[in-house]
């Protein structure tokens, strides 16, 4: 026999936007971690502790911050065009 819970309960439909907002959430925080990084190993590399970072980790930095622009762009596209009347 149905009660209030199972006749309430049902999965919500997937929220695109609110998935696309938790992947950039989460790039956005390996990006902050990986630009710690570099700045410390460009640090270290100037004061002549370590070796300099590499180009080709260069061009991957460079790479996914990119990546990370675009979807901010896509984000701020999109809420504009939810905000318009």
């Amino acid at each position: 026999m149905p009660n209030d819970l199972t006749r309430c309960s049902r999965v919500p439909d997937p929220d695109n936007a609110a998935h696309d907002d938790g992947l950039l959430m989460h790039d956005l925080t390996v990006l902050n971690t990986m630009i710690g990084r570099y700045v410390l190993r460009f640090l270290d590399a100037d004061a002549g502790r370590r070796e300099p970072v590499p180009v080709a980790d260069e061009l991957a930095l460079a790479e996914r911050l990119t990546n990370v622009a675009k979807a901010i762009a896509a984000r701020i596209a999109r809420r504009a065009k939810d905000e318009r009347p």
